[in-house]
C-alpha cells in the first residue's frame, strides 16, 4: 500500500508550467508552485508579470538569448579568420559549414532584437523623419546582406557587427526602460499616501465616503494615525501633524485654528477637523507626483545630440554608398561597386561612435558603484561636470533629520535625579520623536539616575504635552511646549528662550514653576563642513532650500557659510531650481525626502542619499549610497574626467568615420579592411573608456575638531 501511494504521489508531481512530469529535484518559487527546471519558473514569472514589469524582464529574456546566439556567431567568426591559410578542399568544407553557422545563429538575434528598432525606424521615417534607429537598420542591412551573399558566392561575413549592434542598443533601452519602471513604482507608492475614504464632517454627523466626493469646501475629519486626504483649513481640533513627507520639517507642527495642512501629511495625536481647500486628487501630494513626472519625461543631452547627428548623417551615408556603387557600375565593376559600397555602410555603422558615449559612461558608472555611487543615467553625470550651482535639503541631507537632544538646564534648587525620574514616567510610552529622544537619554545617558518616580494618571494632551500626578511632590507634573505651560499658570521666566539652532524645546513644571528645560537640534552629518568648502574653492555657488522656519535655516547656513532659502514648500523648491537654471546655468540638487523629490526630478542633475524615501531615490539619477556627502568631491572630479574622454573619444569617432568614408567611396578599402578599421577604432575608444575604471578617488574627507551645534550642559540660571 505505501509503494502505491508513493506511486501515486510521484504521478501527480507536474511542472506548473509545462505540465510535464517531474521526474528530479523541482524548482520552486515564494509562492509554492513547482517547476521542472529553472527555465520554466522564470517563464511562469514573465507570464505571471504585467505591464511595465512584464516587458522589462521580457526584453531582459530576448537579451540573455541573444547573449547566448551571439557568442556562437563570434566563435564562428574567430574560425573565419584564418580562411585564408586554407588550401585543401576539406578545410574549404569546415569554413563553408562556419560562414553558414554564423548566418543561422545570427538569425535569432535578428528576431529577437531587430523589430522594435525596426518599429521605431518605420515611425520615424513615416513621419519624414531620419534617426539613428535608421541608420541601425541600414548597418545592420548591409552586414547581413553581405553576409548572405558571401555564404552564396564565399567571401568574408560581418553577422558578428549586426549582433553586436542589435544587443548594445536594446541594452541600453533596456537599463533606460528600467529606471522608469523603478520611478513609476516609487511614484505608486507615493500616491498610497493619500487614504482611499475620506470622513465627512456636516452638522457634527461623520459620514465615511470615497475620497474622490471630497470637493473644495467641504469639511472632512482626521483621526491620530491617519492621513490627511487634500489639503485644507483647520477649523476644530488641535494635533501634531508629521509634515516631513512635505516640507522636510523633522519636527512635527503644531495644528490649531486657521491652520494651513497638506494632503499625505500624518496626524499624530488629537483629532482635527478640516475645510478642504482642493479636492483629494489635486492637493500637494498630487502636484509633487505631476512635477516629478514632468522631470522624468524630459529627454537626455546626448538623446538630442543624437537625433541631431543621424539627421545629416543617415542622408549623407546613403548617397556616398549609392554614389559609389553608381560610378562603379557606369565602369561596368558591379562587383567592386558592391564592395566600397557595402565598405562605405560597415565604416558608417555607428559602432565606435555609438560606443564613444557609452562605453566611457558605463566605465565611469562602474568606477563610481565601487565608490559608494549610484549612477541610473549617464547624461547626469555628465551634467554634472557642467553644474555651476549645488543646492541642498536641510533635514536629513546637511542634517542626520532626527532631534538629538543636545542641552538641558535646570531651575535653582531641582536636582538631576529627581527631574529624571518624572520624564522617564512620562514620556515612557509615548510615541512623539521629542519623548523617545527623553526616553534614550534617561535610560542610556542617565541610566544610574533614572529612577521611576511613581507618576500616576498620565495623559497625553495633542499638541501641547503629557500630564501625570506624583504623589512624591503631591501635585501635577506637566512636560511639554511652553505655551501650553504659561497657559497652564506656569512661571516659566526662570528659564530662557532657546537658542535659534535648537530644533524643539520641552519644558518640565510642576507647582507653579518650570523646573528644567530640554533643547533638542539637529547634527550635521560628518564631513559636511569640509566638503562644502572644497565644493566652494571649486567656483561652486551653494544654496540651502529648506522647508523649515527661517531663524533654523539662518543659523545653520551661517555656520556653514551658505546661502539659503527658507519655509519652501516642494513647489516653491522647484521654480526656484528652474529660476538658479535659467539664470546661473546647470543645478544640481541634493536631498532625500518626498518633498526634495520635485526639485530632484527637475534639477539638472538630482542626487539623493541612500537613507532617503523611494521616491526621492527614484527621482534621481545618482544616489549616494553611503549618505556621505563627501563623496560629491569624488564624483565632481570623476565627472570632469568622463567628460574629457567623451569629447577624446568623440573626437576620433567622428574623425574616424570622416577619413574612412572618404577611403571607402574612392575604393581604397575592401570591407575586411573596413570591418578591421571599425574593430580597431571601437578598440581605441574602449582602452581610452576603460582608463576611467583606473580613476583614483581624493583622499577622505575629514572635518576639523569643531564643537557640536548645542554642547549638553546643566546651567543654573
Amino acid at each position: 500500500m505505501a509503494s502505491i501511494a508513493g506511486q501515486v504521489a510521484n504521478d501527480r508531481a507536474q511542472c506548473d508550467f509545462c505540465e510535464l512530469p517531474i521526474t528530479h529535484g523541482a524548482a520552486t518559487d515564494e509562492a509554492g508552485h513547482q517547476y521542472c527546471c529553472y527555465g520554466c519558473r522564470f517563464a511562469a514569472s514573465i507570464a505571471a508579470s504585467s505591464g511595465d514589469e512584464a516587458q522589462s524582464r521580457w526584453t531582459m529574456t530576448k537579451l540573455g538569448l541573444s547573449v547566448f546566439f551571439s557568442m556562437n556567431v563570434m566563435v564562428c567568426t574567430l574560425l573565419l579568420w584564418s580562411e585564408t591559410s586554407a588550401t585543401n578542399e576539406l578545410a574549404s568544407a569546415w569554413y563553408g559549414l562556419f560562414r553558414s553557422a554564423s548566418l543561422l545563429f545570427s538569425l535569432p538575434v535578428l528576431l529577437l532584437l531587430g523589430p522594435p528598432i525596426v518599429k521605431d525606424a518605420r515611425r520615424e521615417l513615416l513621419a519624414g523623419r531620419s534617426s539613428m534607429s535608421v541608420l541601425l537598420i541600414v548597418g545592420v542591412a548591409a552586414a547581413m546582406g553581405y553576409s548572405v551573399y558571401s555564404v552564396m558566392f564565399g567571401g568574408h561575413i560581418y553577422c558578428e557587427v549586426a549582433c553586436a549592434i542589435l544587443l548594445g542598443v536594446t541594452l541600453g533601452k533596456w537599463l533606460e526602460a528600467n529606471g522608469k519602471l523603478q520611478t513609476t513604482a516609487a511614484l505608486r507608492a507615493m500616491s498610497q499616501l493619500l487614504p482611499d475614504t475620506v470622513r465627512k464632517w456636516m452638522n457634527n454627523v461623520e459620514t465615511i465616503v470615497p475620497a474622490s466626493d471630497l470637493q473644495p469646501g467641504e469639511w472632512f475629519r482626521v483621526l491620530p494615525g491617519e492621513r490627511i486626504v487634500a489639503d485644507g483649513i483647520v477649523q476644530q481640533g488641535e494635533a501634531l501633524v508629521d509634515e516631513q513627507a512635505v516640507t522636510g520639517e523633522s519636527a512635527p507642527a503644531h495644528k490649531f485654528g486657521e491652520a494651513l495642512v497638506y494632503s499625505g501629511t500624518l496626524v499624530l495625536d488629537g483629532p482635527l477637523v478640516i475645510a478642504a481647500t482642493s479636492a483629494a486628487g489635486e492637493g500637494t501630494i498630487a502636484k509633487m507626483i505631476a512635477a516629478v513626472k514632468q522631470g522624468t519625461a524630459s529627454r537626455s543631452h546626448y538623446e538630442r545630440l543624437a537625433e541631431r547627428i543621424s539627421r545629416w548623417f543617415l542622408p549623407v551615408v546613403l548617397m556616398l554608398a549609392l554614389g559609389t556603387l553608381a560610378i562603379h557600375v557606369s565602369r561596368g565593376q558591379f562587383e567592386q561597386g558592391l564592395l566600397a559600397a557595402v565598405a562605405v555602410l560597415v565604416i558608417a555603422c555607428p559602432c565606435s561612435l555609438g560606443l564613444a558615449t557609452p562605453m566611457a559612461l558605463w566605465a565611469a558608472i562602474a568606477r563610481a558603484a565601487q565608490a559608494g555611487i549610484l549612477i541610473r543615467s549617464g547624461d547626469a553625470l555628465t551634467q554634472f561636470a557642467a553644474v555651476k550651482t549645488i543646492c541642498f535639503d536641510k533635514t536629513g541631507t546637511l542634517t542626520t533629520g532626527q532631534p538629538q537632544l543636545t542641552a538641558y538646564n535646570l531651575a535653582p534648587g531641582v536636582s538631576l535625579s529627581q527631574v529624571s525620574a518624572h520624564v522617564n514616567d512620562l514620556v515612557i510610552d509615548s510615541t512623539h520623536p521629542l519623548a523617545q529622544s527623553l526616553a534614550d537619554w534617561c535610560r542610556e545617558e542617565h541610566s544610574h539616575q533614572a529612577s521611576f518616580s511613581g507618576v500616576t494618571n498620565s495623559r497625553h494632551l495633542p499638541g501641547r504635552g503629557v500630564v501625570g500626578y506624583s504623589p512624591e511632590l503631591g501635585t501635577d507634573v506637566l512636560l511639554g511646549n511652553r505655551r501650553w505651560l504659561e497657559a497652564c499658570h506656569q512661571d516659566c521666566r526662570e528659564l530662557s528662550l532657546p537658542a535659534d539652532d535648537a530644533t524643539a524645546e520641552t519644558l518640565v513644571a510642576w507647582g507653579g514653576r518650570v523646573r528644567a528645560q530640554f533643547l533638542f537640534s539637529e547634527q550635521l552629518r560628518s564631513g559636511v563642513k569640509n566638503t562644502l568648502q572644497q565644493l566652494a574653492a571649486e567656483q561652486l555657488n551653494l544654496l540651502m532650500l529648506t522647508g523649515d522656519r527661517d531663524s533654523r535655516a539662518r543659523h545653520l547656513a551661517t555656520s556653514l557659510g551658505l546661502s539659503y532659502r527658507a519655509e519652501l514648500l516642494p513647489e516653491a523648491k522647484l521654480l526656484a531650481i528652474k529660476s538658479l537654471s535659467h539664470s546661473n546655468g546647470p543645478v544640481a540638487m541634493v536631498g532625500d525626502g518626498i518633498n526634495d523629490a520635485p526639485a530632484l526630478a527637475t534639477a539638472d542633475v538630482g542626487i539623493s542619499l541612500a537613507g532617503g524615501t523611494d521616491i526621492a531615490r527614484h527621482s534621481a539619477p545618482i544616489c549616494l549610497l553611503r549618505n556621505d556627502l563627501s563623496s560629491l568631491l569624488f564624483l565632481r572630479r570623476l565627472a570632469i574626467t568622463t567628460r574629457h574622454a567623451l569629447r577624446w573619444n568623440l573626437v576620433w569617432a567622428l574623425g574616424y568615420n570622416v577619413i574612412g568614408l572618404g577611403l571607402a567611396a574612392a575604393g581604397w578599402l575592401h570591407p575586411v579592411i573596413a570591418a578591421i578599421a571599425m574593430g580597431l577604432s571601437g578598440l581605441f575608444v574602449v582602452t581610452n573608456s576603460l582608463a576611467l575604471a583606473r580613476f583614483e578617488a581624493p583622499r577622505p574627507v575629514e572635518d576639523e575638531e569643531h564643537p557640536p551645534l548645542s554642547i549638553a550642559t546643566e546651567v543654573s540660571p
